[in-house]
């Protein structure tokens, strides 16, 4: 048996709020999935914080993993860097509504902003990951932010 210390990870200033709808074509799959994912944040950890606080919610319809509504039970980091396309990425733990939820679960989730809500230009991108407590993965996904969508990010 090998025993290890694990990393200190310390969050940094920072804070974001928003919503948005990410569709992935290749993740649809009819009747079953639709094919997106939604995600509402308001995160931050601020000088004087002792912990990240906030809420994450991601709403899953993909063909390639568990289904249904994860909500964030704790933030555990959140990272931020970038002042003209600012990027965040954000850990903790979450709880999902769905049939034979498994437990122990663990999201990872980034977020970057290219642009603003409208108008052209490369779209923000989203990318999650959530695995359970053996290390299975559960759902992920990344992809462009549709029309519609925007996140504020402050970084340090």
């Amino acid at each position: 048996m090998f025993l290890s210390i694990p990393a200190f990870h310390v969050s940094d200033t920072s804070r974001v709020v928003g919503s948005c709808q990410v569709a992935i074509a290749s993740r649809k799959s009819a009747p079953l999935s639709n094919g997106t994912f939604d995600v509402r944040i308001d995160v931050k950890f601020l000088p004087g914080d002792a912990y990240p606080t906030g809420n994450v919610f991601l709403n899953v319809s993909m063909n390639d993993g568990l289904n249904g509504s994860y909500r964030s039970s704790t933030i555990d980091l959140v990272n931020s860097h970038g002042k003209v396309t600012p990027t965040v990425f954000v850990t903790g733990r979450c709880t999902v509504d769905a049939p034979k939820a498994p437990s122990g679960l663990r999201f990872w989730l980034m977020i970057a902003r290219n642009k603003g809500p409208e108008g052209p230009g490369t779209p923000d991108i989203v990318g999650f990951a959530i695995h359970d407590h053996t290390g299975t993965r559960v759902a992920y996904g990344t992809g462009p932010v549709q029309p519609g969508g925007d996140f504020a990010i402050e970084a340090e």
